[in-house]
């Protein structure tokens, strides 16, 4: 640690005090400035000055060796213990007084808190805080993920019928698909057996909460955290809202959610071109499913107050999910060299075996390098407490009202407008789906939902709009044909 000169406590004061600093007129604020240092401890780290007035003028204290060790027996209450400097600086043109400066350095997100006599601090802007007793146990359980792991908490009074068969055999069959399930996964017909092939069950044969989260009907019924909110806001305020929603579906269920919505509002003007108007996505759709998988794959689960979120404004989008990255890590580091290290392995486990996602930790880097590619700015990661947000923010602003689209019609909103030709102006999750169809003649179902990677029951309904429309139709037999764009 830097020795500190009078010259930097007088460029330290002259930055005002603020989030990373701390100053007061004597020791006898020492309890005070203590507090300050464990909230310092459990946020971003800071310096606590004694020797400065409210004022910021620098006057310097007297010191003498009970000051000394006061201030040693003070630092020695916080826990876990921390090898802590006291650093004096002589002040000049003063009969010996001086400034008394202690670093404080950041613990670091996803370690266990720190308290200072027993009690728990952190930041609210420039206020030092008592930390609320849930935010501290969950930063405890962030800090000792195995050993507080809510993925494979079990209960009793879970059972098969809370599981969602439709949702288990599409999965099931994704991964077939992917050659990481092995095809007799589906001979057998007992959803407690079917699940067996995720580990979702603990010795005792209980369904763990990793499969209520994953396969369950209604999983928000029992676990209030379990769904997201999506929101399209006007502008780049969060002032007015264009469209929202939350879903409370699986967390599959909440992954089709998520790519949707962004289709649906993040399209910018299209072209007319072949039979349809072809829209620009204005962030690549690989980029879309990544920071979608990191929401709900990577997010925590101990506060039933905390939610993902993602809020697409004119200029950006962000995606926000209550977590935080591991231990002594930051977001650098897993994009100049990947690696997996993921706070729910059995859920990251189960959607790699589906098929929607690589078990290698490149989702950070292929995002980097989608946008790169794309001509947008860098994504921008940060996390704050008890939440980590990726904003991706837009080369061009996003147009109000895309082709008159409407918030709530249609399918998700994604069809629009009128017919021209037989083939009406498609938007959204919708044109998707015809664009594979054009450029795919005679894909079926599965193979369409494999591509997009969406559900079979999304697809089937996105292509029963389709048909409505008139815009494709199907060829062959019901087994062994596919649909055609007319």
């Amino acid at each position: 640690m830097k020795e500190l000169t009078y010259s930097d406590i007088a460029e330290m004061v002259r930055n005002d005090e603020s989030r990373e600093l701390e100053v007061k007129k004597t020791t006898g604020e020492l309890i005070s400035g203590m507090c300050s240092g464990c909230a310092f401890l459990n946020s971003d780290g800071g310096w606590v000055l004694f020797g400065i007035t409210p004022a910021l003028k620098i006057v310097g204290q007297d010191v003498s060796d009970s000051t000394r060790q006061e201030i040693a027996r003070e630092m020695r209450k916080f826990a876990p213990a921390i090898d802590l400097v006291a650093q004096y600086i002589d002040v000049p043109d003063t009969s010996g007084k001086k400034v008394i400066a202690i670093w404080f350095p950041a613990g670091g997100a996803g370690k266990a808190p720190y308290t200072y006599d027993g009690r728990p601090y952190y930041k609210i802007e420039n206020t030092t805080s008592q930390m609320p007793m849930e935010m501290f146990e969950e930063r405890i359980k962030l800090g000792n993920p195995k050993k507080f792991s809510w993925e494979k908490t079990s209960s009793e009074s879970f059972n098969s019928r809370m599981i969602s068969s439709k949702t288990l055999t599409e999965v099931l069959n994704s991964g077939i698909n992917k050659g990481r399930i092995p095809k007799s996964a589906t001979s057998n017909r007992n959803t407690l057996a079917r699940l067996d092939h995720f580990k979702l069950r603990d010795e005792a044969g209980n369904l763990t909460n990793a499969a209520i989260v994953l396969f369950g009907n209604d999983p928000s019924r029992i676990f209030g955290q379990c769904k997201v909110r999506l929101a399209r806001f006007e502008g780049t305020t969060m002032n007015e809202f264009r469209d929202q929603t939350v879903c409370y579906g699986n967390l599959f269920e909440q992954y089709d959610a998520v790519v949707e919505f962004c289709q649906k509002h993040m399209y910018l003007a299209g072209k007319m071109e072949l039979k349809g108007r072809i829209d620009t996505l204005t962030v690549p759709i690989d980029v879309v499913r990544e920071a979608t998988l990191n929401l709900l794959v990577h997010r925590t689960w101990w506060s039933d107050s905390r939610t993902p979120s993602v809020a697409i404004f004119d200029d950006r989008v962000e995606f926000m999910n209550p977590g935080a990255f591991p231990v002594g890590t930051t977001p650098e580091d897993f994009i100049k060299r990947p690696h997996s290290a993921p706070i729910n392995p059995t859920i990251a486990e189960v959607f790699f075996k589906s098929g929607v996602m690589e078990g290698w930790g490149r989702g950070l880097l292929n995002i980097v390098t989608e946008c790169k590619s794309a001509g947008l700015p860098t994504p921008e990661f940060e996390t704050i407490p008890d939440f980590v947000c990726l904003t991706i923010r837009f080369k061009e602003p996003l147009k109000p009202h895309l082709s008159g689209e409407k918030e709530n019609g249609g399918v998700n909103g994604g069809v629009n407008g009128g017919v021209n030709g037989g083939v009406t102006t498609l938007t959204g999750s919708i044109k998707s789906v015809y664009d594979v169809i054009l450029l795919n003649p005679g894909f079926n179902t599965n193979q369409i939902a494999e591509h997009l990677h969406r559900s079979i029951s999304t697809i089937e309904k996105q292509i029963a709009a389709l048909k409505n429309l008139d815009a494709i139709e199907f060829r062959g037999a019901p087994k062994t044909g596919g649909y055609y764009a007319k």
